[in-house]
């Protein structure tokens, strides 16, 4: 039980604070690569979309109106099953870089993108969402760092823009955490994260997505790094994104983000051989499958530290965790409560990690459909 618990407490400590400590000190010596900012290759973007009307015509006058050469950029915009006038609105746009592609009956949105590749002129395709808004140069920052050959992606730098509720105090903490991972370990080989909501790849270098397929971005980036090229992240190239007004809405899609996770494993081919992409390996395991594993560590200390509990070291290491897991109850069971951070953060841990166990049993049962449900995240912001 002491190796168990020593086990679990090691790896839990590792994914977050023993990684982001050693991938800061491995990248101080190392500069960020720069993109070239008169790189200006074709570019196509792509927005799959599943009853968008409230986002739709911002955001395709967002893309078409951005800071980029006109005759170099390309919009499709392909509708997934939409029945709420998605399509209808897209297509009232008249312009000729924009390109509506409809699917129906609904597929889900793996399919709606192999759909709109097959359409794509650009050498350069930019993956975004329906309800997120680019800088104008957000585009052009992607763009440049494609002027190097061993670059194969881009992601950028996604903003969370809260609802009326203070509830996205954790999101917030979660996507820090994930940009400082991001920012080091493009500095010292590839990442290993995406942002979906702007996310770039060399078309020449985008697989063909399996058809039920729930993250693609973490699909293609992942598929990209383990063929030997660079993805990189560009703190400069921005954009806002609306986050839920509360856990409980984004508690349901964080299950379906789980299960997708696992669902992306037996498709990485690297995974079973670290010996060929040692530091590749590495990066992965440490930052997103330990990450994904951290319930049974949080399960597996607690029940050690449980059945040790005889001992005064170890019934404090369990009335530690009692006392986490019991302002996390506080905080589900007391919403006021929430605004503070000394019950919100554990609320938003023990609500993320479950979502994942949950993700994870689904996964096993195969239960997840590809197609996605949207959450409702308002109205869309001025920008």
């Amino acid at each position: 039980m002491i190796w168990l618990f020593w086990l679990c407490a090691v790896l839990f400590a590792w994914v977050y604070f023993g990684y982001p400590v050693v991938l800061a000190l491995g990248s101080r010596a190392r500069a960020p690569a720069h993109g070239d900012p008169d790189h200006r290759p074709t570019v196509t973007v792509i927005i799959a979309a599943c009853n968008e009307t409230r986002w739709i015509r911002d955001r395709i006058r967002n893309v078409l109106d951005a800071d980029y050469p006109h005759d170099r950029l390309q919009l499709i915009v392909v509708s997934d099953g939409s029945d709420d006038g998605t399509t209808e609105i897209a297509r009232s746009i008249a312009d000729e870089r924009l390109l509506v592609l409809e699917v129906q009956p609904r597929a889900g949105k793996a399919n709606a993108l192999n759909r709109a590749m097959q359409h794509t002129t650009g050498e350069i395709v930019v993956f975004s969402d329906a309800n997120v808004l680019f800088d104008a140069d957000g585009i052009a920052r992607l763009a440049a760092h494609f002027a190097d050959p061993a670059c194969g992606a881009v992601t950028g730098r996604v903003e969370l823009q809260a609802l009326e509720s203070g509830e996205p105090l954790g999101e917030g903490i979660y996507m820090k955490l994930e940009r400082f991972l991001q920012a080091g370990e493009s500095r010292i080989a590839t990442v290993v994260g995406t942002d979906g909501a702007m996310f770039a790849a060399r078309r020449s270098l985008v697989p063909q997505l399996p058809h039920n397929l729930i993250l693609d971005d973490f699909f293609i980036a992942i598929c990209i790094a383990g063929a030997g090229h660079r993805v990189r992240y560009e703190p400069a190239a921005r954009a806002v994104e609306l986050v839920p007004a509360s856990v409980e809405q984004e508690f349901r899609r964080k299950v379906r983000i789980a299960a997708g996770c696992f669902q992306v494993l037996p498709h990485l081919e690297f995974l079973r051989h670290p010996w060929r992409q040692p530091l590749l390996w590495g990066l992965f395991v440490s930052h997103k499958l330990l990450r994904w594993l951290t319930p049974a560590f949080m399960l597996g200390m607690l029940v050690t530290s449980a059945m040790l509990a005889d001992a005064p070291f170890w019934l404090a290491m369990f009335a530690a965790q009692v006392v986490f897991y019991g302002l996390a109850l506080v905080g589900w069971r007391a919403p006021a409560v929430r605004r503070f951070a000394v019950v919100y953060v554990p609320y938003y841990f023990t609500a993320v990690n479950i979502a994942f166990a949950l993700g994870l049993l689904r996964w096993l049962r195969g239960g997840q459909s590809a197609t996605w449900q949207r959450v409702d995240r308002g109205d869309v912001p001025s920008r």
